[in-house]
């Protein structure tokens, strides 16, 4: 089920939505998403993160236009 966050996120960001809009649309209701997006540097890139059901991570990469697990 994770996977299908992960497509949605990904569909979305490709039409280059912005975060606000993809938070609301797209994640905030999946029944997964548990926590609020907390900002963290990825080398020298910032990467939003946002706590899973299952204790993993959605990392929205928005300069990517990528969304992963961690």
């Amino acid at each position: 089920m994770p996977f299908e966050l992960i497509r949605q996120c990904n569909n979305a960001l490709g039409t280059g939505i912005d975060f606000p809009t993809l938070w609301h649309e797209v994640s905030k209701p999946h029944p997964l998403v548990i926590g609020v997006p907390v900002q963290r540097m990825e080398g020298n890139r910032p990467c939003l993160e946002v706590s899973l059901l299952r204790g993993d991570w959605l990392v929205l990469d928005l300069d990517a236009k990528e969304a992963r697990l961690r």
